[in-house]
């Protein structure tokens, strides 16, 4: 993970739009908090005084957005460059090598947008577990990832081109498969097609905790 963590402080130090966005449209990159919270349809859940967790914090538009609706948000991110500029809206910060710091039965939001697919599956597994742990049992756990044609995860050992590109694709039955072993039950809230690339489709997962878990 040391060239991971390399790669994204560099593009967080730089300001490299097109690798730390979440969206691109019309031409250009840009991430907006309406724009997050309406792609993963979150807009019903948005209460203040609620604790979020945000799993890779990109600009920070979607972190100060949480702040300013009166939210309570903490980051998590492989990149301490990109923690350094949202820490002051951030109750707390947590890089992916702090992940047993994170409190057990807190969050009543976790999202995490446009970041699996840059993951290798080691560190998803235990992210997931980590996050499993600190959604509260009526918490929801919002995730985005994208897959193609193949069935198998094409995360295992994947090489920082992988990484980099966004092409760590998984299959929504695999992801199901692993937030099962945590507790977590999916519901499929958005299915679209992608692209003709690498990455065919487009997903976002509302994750739950299983009631007699």
């Amino acid at each position: 993970m040391t060239d991971a963590k390399t790669f994204w402080n560099n593009c967080h130090s730089k300001e490299l739009k097109e690798s730390i966005c979440g969206f691109y449209e019309n031409g250009k990159y840009f991430t907006t908090f309406e724009r997050t919270i309406e792609f993963l349809q979150l807009k019903p859940y948005i209460k203040p005084g609620l604790h979020v967790l945000e799993i890779g914090v990109g600009i920070g538009k979607t972190t100060k957005g949480f702040y300013d609706k009166g939210l309570i948000v903490s980051g998590l991110d492989v990149s301490d460059v990109a923690l350094s500029k949202v820490k002051r809206y951030c109750e707390n910060v947590y890089t992916t090598s702090e992940l047993d710091k994170l409190p057990s039965d807190y969050f009543d939001i976790i999202i995490c947008n446009r970041v699996v697919q840059h993951v290798p599956t080691d560190l998803l597994i235990e992210e997931l577990k980590h996050c499993m742990r600190s959604l509260k049992n009526d918490g929801i756990f919002a995730i985005q990832f994208v897959s193609n044609d193949v069935k198998e995860d094409m995360g295992l050992n994947c090489s920082i081109h992988n990484i980099k590109a966004g092409t760590c694709c998984r299959t929504p039955e695999y992801l199901e498969k692993l937030i099962s072993r945590f507790g977590g039950e999916c519901e499929l809230v958005f299915d679209a097609v992608s692209g003709t690339g690498v990455v065919k489709k487009n997903h976002v997962f509302h994750v739950r905790k299983i009631d007699n878990v």
